[in-house]
């Protein structure tokens, strides 16, 4: 009745209607910066007498009420711009025909795909969009045609697809700055939300729920869709269109704007490297493992991220490795990251690893590059500790600390997502299977090789009760030997330097001076290759033996990574071995030589010249110990005193057992022809521990006895030069000098003392070898005490 009633024209209920109206927008429009003019054009615009009537409208007509207050707040009423300026016809008019009648323009709207069009009337015409603001842009309808938004609804063209007024709610838009505006960043997410619910929902309980702006509480408010799909909200791309700022790697920018430091790590990363370098479109960016909208922590088991996830997550991409995961001893029964009797990598609760346990954080290098392999022992190690720890004392693990890309890591025996146990027949390590596992890096690795055990622990009596008794061996005959040199040492220095105050400094060559020739050119030579030999092998050995120091890495850089100290320590063991073998075949030569001269076999080894052990030795180690508490004199000593022949059996014992245990790890393939493979861990403890210490305890005890007592500090000009002063020979040798002469061999060993600066040059060559030796013996001692 009322619609008829107004259609009729009944002319004094239209102006009541009318200026009720008026004085309702005019007192809305107040206040808000209402253009000049609306309350005009507001007098004579006859549309709001029936969209503006609430009883009129309802059900599928609803949408056509228009109140008085929408418009107020709308930007185009506040511009000026009236219903004509929108929908055209005859605003004059009460008349339903005559308002909406298309011959005055009125312009219908039969479907949503009419919408963009229709606002496109203004909004797509510069000349007139710029005559209220000079920098207009004119091409929103055309970039919406191309958008995801308006693909969607020329296809579908329902009201499911999203037009203007989906974002723009009509007749009471707002300025995008407005508070209150659907494109405010603090509402635009409800806004999208309308269409995306879904997505909306999983915001809503996502880590980005307060990630927005702060409201006028402070607090923070659902993240702005647009931080992420960017700020062309009208030609918006669909999410797999590579201009779109959600795909590949758009989508890493994006989120790199604020996770910086995850953006600069992924860059580096394995899956940086096929995005960025190999241009791969497969390869995973952040939403592949966050998800899109519902991302959460990686502690909350909603997280695809989540230890119980997370393989899941993985498997989209790495299908395959997956399902060999969930078959491996990591993954069978239960599954990865399930309960187990092992604590997780960096936690306390009792579970299998999953992905993330070896493959951390953003930065995940290529499981094939050495950044990636050179931290995966210390991965594995993050559950398997003292695997990892032993790991770290075997050859493989020393190596890896260098640095040294072929080294075995523990995914070369074990596998990396196919882990099986070793009594498994499938394992790689089993019974049937580890000699080819073995040969994947030892190409002629035999049965008794694969024997070796790379996770021998020396310090385990109870599994290795053999490498047990060789460490502590070792350390019995390190510290007894070292005590006695210490007490032995301790009263020499002291009887020795109150024997210097009182008496003096042994005679020293003087040059022109009758010298006696002690030792011969090639004895001479052959201490001097020992010695740099030695060294040699002490410089290049340290860095492996103490591979997790830092100055050991330093210091295998310096010497050109392992591959380079690997050849100068075999020469230097060749040159060793080479002189030893020399020196060995002149003795028996020698001896040789004597038996043809019917020397006896007693004479030959327990004579004056020689350098076996005899009862003179204890005589005189009872005489020296009487003189060291004021008991007795100075004794005299025959050719060779009993600590030389100490060093000289010493550094003997020592080469034999560096030599041999040296040869088996050099040539393990071959000894294991003969010897089981376990043999090799005991040629390791051998070679790397027992000769080292006690090789460098005899030089301790070398440099003490023929350099550092006071009455020869700082050199014993002896070695360097063959020669012995004949007056200090007289009074330390006497019984040698008188036997000398009375075989008629002294005059034979007689000299002068050459010139002082030959003498100068041999006393810096000696000096600078002695300073060498003993920085490399301070290495040694310091790296034993851990520092």
């Amino acid at each position: 009745m009322l619609v008829t009633f107004l259609l009729a024209g009944t002319e004094g209920m239209e102006r009541v209607l009318q200026n009720l109206l008026l004085v309702a927008l005019i007192a809305l429009s107040s206040g808000r910066g209402a253009a000049q003019g609306v309350d005009d054009s507001v007098a004579e615009n006859q549309c709001i007498l029936c969209h503006a009537n609430a009883d009129i409208w309802e059900g599928e007509t609803l949408h056509l009420l228009v109140t008085p207050k929408d418009l107020a707040d709308d930007i185009h009423w506040q511009k000026g711009i009236t219903c004509q300026g929108c929908h055209g016809g005859n605003p004059n008019t009460t008349n339903l025909r005559e308002a909406h009648a298309e011959e005055d323009g009125f312009r219908w709207i039969e479907s949503p795909k009419d919408i963009p069009d229709f606002c496109g009337h203004c909004h797509a015409n510069a000349e007139y969009m710029q005559g209220f603001r000079p920098d207009a842009t004119t091409d929103q309808v055309a970039r919406f045609w191309n958008s995801v938004h308006g693909r969607h609804l020329q296809e579908d063209g329902g009201p499911t697809a999203a037009n203007c007024l989906s974002c723009h709610p009509k007749h009471q838009m707002r300025l995008a700055t407005d508070p209150q505006s659907s494109l405010h960043p603090r509402q635009l997410a409800q806004t999208c939300g309308v269409c995306h619910k879904d997505q909306l929902t999983a915001m809503r309980k996502s880590v980005h729920h307060a990630a927005g702006e702060k409201n006028a509480a402070g607090a923070g408010t659902l993240m702005d869709c647009n931080q992420c799909h960017g700020r062309d909200v009208h030609g918006m791309p669909p999410a797999r269109d590579d201009t779109s700022p959600v795909y590949l790697d758009h989508q890493v920018e994006a989120c790199g704007r604020c996770h910086e430091k995850y953006l600069a790590s992924y860059e580096g990363s394995v899956h940086g490297h096929g995005l960025r370098q190999s241009g791969l479109v497969v390869t995973a960016v952040c939403s592949d493992c966050h998800n899109a909208h519902d991302i959460y922590y990686a502690a909350d088991k909603r997280s695809s991220l989540h230890t119980t996830n997370v393989a899941h997550t993985c498997g989209k991409c790495h299908y395959f490795i997956e399902q060999r995961l969930a078959a491996s001893v990591h993954g069978m029964d239960s599954g990865p990251a399930t309960e187990t009797q092992l604590a997780a990598a960096g936690e306390r609760k009792k579970r299998k690893p999953s992905c993330v346990d070896c493959h951390q954080g953003h930065d995940q290098a290529h499981p094939d590059s050495v950044r990636f392999r050179q931290q995966l022992p210390n991965r594995c190690g993050n559950c398997h500790a003292d695997y990892a720890q032993r790991y770290g004392m075997s050859l493989h693990g020393e190596l890896t600390q260098l640095g040294y890309e072929p080294a075995a890591r523990c995914s070369d025996c074990h596998g990396a997502h196919d882990i099986l146990p070793v009594a498994n027949p499938q394992s790689t390590l089993s019974a049937a299977n580890r000699v080819e596992t073995c040969r994947n890096c030892h190409s002629n690795a035999s049965l008794n090789f694969a024997a070796f055990d790379p996770h021998a622990d020396p310090r385990n009596a109870e599994t290795y009760p053999w490498l047990y008794r060789i460490t502590w061996g070792t350390d019995v005959v390190v510290y007894f030997l070292f005590s006695l040199f210490a007490i032995h040492a301790f009263f020499w220095f002291l009887r020795s330097l109150v024997h210097t105050l009182e008496h003096g400094r042994d005679r020293r060559l003087e040059t022109g001076e009758s010298a006696i020739m002690r030792f011969s050119v090639g004895q001479r030579r052959s201490y001097a290759l020992l010695i740099f030999s030695f060294m040699g092998l002490t410089l290049t050995g340290l860095p492996l033996k103490y591979s997790s120091y830092s100055w050991a890495q330093e210091l295998a850089g310096v010497l050109g990574g392992f591959e380079s100290s690997s050849v100068w320590h075999r020469i230097f063991a060749f040159v060793a071995i080479v002189t030893c073998s020399v020196h060995v075949v002149w003795g028996v030569r020698r001896i040789a030589a004597r038996r043809r001269e019917r020397r006896s076999w007693n004479a030959l080894l327990f004579g004056p010249d020689s350098a076996v052990p005899n009862r003179r030795d204890a005589h005189d180690i009872g005489a020296m110990l009487k003189w060291f508490v004021g008991l007795g004199r100075k004794p005299k000593f025959e050719r060779w005193t009993y600590w030389e022949k100490f060093d000289y059996w010493g550094l003997y014992l020592v080469a034999i057992l560096i030599a041999l245990s040296g040869l088996m790890l050099w040539l393990p393939n071959l000894f294991c022809l003969v010897f089981p493979g376990t043999s090799l861990n005991f040629a390791k403890v051998v070679h790397a521990d027992t000769a080292l210490w006690i090789a460098s305890l005899l030089f301790l005890i070398h440099f003490f006895n023929t350099h550092f007592r006071p009455e020869k500090f700082p050199l014993d000009m002896s070695l360097v030069s063959g020669l012995v002063s004949e007056v200090h020979l007289q009074k330390a040798r006497p019984e040698f000098l008188e036997r000398l002469r009375q075989e008629g061999r002294l005059e034979e060993l007689r000299t002068t003392v050459p010139s002082r600066s030959q003498l100068r040059w041999w006393t810096l060559a000696g000096l600078s070898v002695l300073g060498l030796a003993l920085v490399l013996l301070a290495a040694v001692t310091l790296a034993f005490l851990g520092v």
